[in-house]
């Protein structure tokens, strides 16, 4: 009985899961493309600022290790 209950509450969580990605994505529908496509724009920006921030940090780790030719 207890796989029977915990097989039971994982579908009732897929259930819930999906009516919130079902409400979602009916709100999505429902924008205006040029709004939705603003939203992306602006996640657009913050991406690329985090790329960039993530590069530069790399950068920075690989400029202080020691090289293979310096003695």
């Amino acid at each position: 009985m207890d796989k029977e209950q915990q097989v039971l509450a994982e579908y009732r969580r897929l259930v819930e899961n999906l009516t919130a990605l079902n409400s979602k994505v009916s709100a999505l529908a429902g924008t205006p493309a040029s709004d939705l496509l603003d939203d992306l724009r602006a996640v657009e920006r913050k991406t690329g600022l985090v790329f960039t921030l993530f590069k530069s940090s790399v950068w920075a780790i690989l400029a202080d290790l020691p090289g293979e030719n310096e003695e």
